[in-house]
């Protein structure tokens, strides 16, 4: 299951020249294929010293003359070749800042209304706030639930009203 972070952790060590730490060698005893991982990391560096050798044997001069010959004449050697910086980004964010500060200075010195909306005489205000006024207007949970049981009751009982007339005190015709 952790296997790829075992394998992760191998790779790292060989790349780095340190040793591989003791969670990893205990888990390389148990795991057949982080340990066959481990042998393939150790054979790459011999590998790879007999590749380097056939590689510069069969190495094309052309090949390198073509290389040569495409890099621009004047960029000089040891300089890294100029690369533009878009100016296009910052000046996008300082117009949008700019827009942005001038909706707002619009906006805020706009001339609001003179009036202010007509609250009435203080004392209406006071007794539409009252404690009794509240009170009145609030429905008391206890007699919605009365309410709501007593129509589910008499529905429940006019459905099984009509499903179950038997008749009883009728002369069945």
């Amino acid at each position: 299951m952790f296997c790829p972070i075992y394998k992760w952790k191998i790779s790292q060590a060989m790349d780095s020249g340190k040793t591989i730490s003791s969670n990893v060698h205990k888990h390389m005893r148990r795991c057949d294929s982080c340990r066959e991982y481990a042998e393939l990391c150790t054979s790459l560096k011999p590998k790879f010293t007999q590749d380097k050798q056939a590689i510069l044997e069969d190495f094309d001069e052309s090949l390198n003359k073509k290389i040569m010959l495409a890099i621009p004449e004047r960029a000089e050697l040891g300089t890294e070749p100029r690369r533009r910086t878009l100016a296009l980004i910052p000046s996008l964010a300082t117009a949008i800042t700019v827009l942005v500060i001038s909706v707002s200075i619009i906006f805020l010195s706009l001339p609001r209304s003179k009036q202010p909306p007509p609250l009435g005489p203080i004392s209406t205000l006071i007794s539409a706030a009252s404690p009794e006024n509240i009170l009145l207007k609030v429905e008391s949970p206890l007699e919605k639930e009365y309410t709501e049981l007593k129509r589910a009751f008499e529905s429940t009982s006019k459905f099984l009203i009509s499903s179950f007339d038997f008749r009883i005190g009728q002369q069945a015709k």
